[in-house]
């Protein structure tokens, strides 16, 4: 990983000509960050009740800097009337919405094979009133492993930057578990997915430039 940074660092440098010094690189790492993702949809009788999963967990640093350990979790649930006049126009009339979010960590395996999240979450409904989320689901690899990399240097006025991506990523079959106001829903996703990133991102700034950050969307 040394070497690699460092040969991006000097790869960066070279465009940049003769002149005065350039400041140090900016280098970002993106240890690793393991994101699960599903969607359950239940219906019983008149009610549809649908389900948007994500969890995450990463390690992050910059160079030089501490290394940030983070997770994030979010659901949101939609039950909708499928039988009222609203549905026969073509869509479905709400009868009930929420939301929540907290730093719940999904536990994975590193090579996908299976991943989990239990958590309990306080957010709100569409009115804004609080509610309770207890959720609890798993994932278990079903597909190959699959392995990419992805380099993207760039060039601007301001400077250069240089990211590489190493991504692994497997289907999987997701059992999702959510109560929340009273409701109770249980079910499964099969075309769910977990994947895996680890990245680096090198900010080489031209001589006399601030603000230069395309790591983060903002070049110059």
């Amino acid at each position: 990983m040394k070497r690699m940074l460092a040969a991006m660092a000097v790869l960066a440098l070279a465009p940049l000509g003769a002149g005065p010094a350039a400041a140090a690189p900016n280098i970002y790492h993106v240890i690793s960050s393991t994101h699960g993702g599903a969607y359950v949809a239940v219906e019983e009788g008149c009610e549809l009740t649908e389900v948007f999963l994500s969890s995450s967990v990463g390690k992050f640093a910059a160079q030089p800097g501490p290394v940030n350990k983070q997770g994030l979790t979010s659901v949101f649930v939609r039950v909708t009337d499928t039988c009222g006049p609203a549905a026969a126009a073509g869509g479905g009339g709400v009868l009930f919405e929420a939301e929540a979010m907290n730093m719940a960590e999904l536990v994975a395996d590193p090579r996908l094979r299976h991943a989990s999240v239990s958590t309990v979450m306080e957010g709100t409904d569409s009115d804004g009133n609080p509610v309770t989320v207890e959720l609890d689901a798993t994932w278990t690899g079903t597909g190959e492993l699959e392995h990419t990399v992805i380099s993207s240097p760039r060039h601007f006025p301001e400077g250069n930057v240089i990211a590489v991506d190493n991504n692994l990523r497997r289907d999987a079959i997701a059992e999702v578990n959510v109560e929340v106001a009273g409701r109770s829903v249980s079910g499964t996703d099969p075309a769910a997915s977990l994947e895996l990133v680890k990245a680096n991102c090198v900010e080489v700034a031209r001589p006399g430039v601030e603000g230069f950050f395309p790591c983060f969307g903002f070049p110059g």
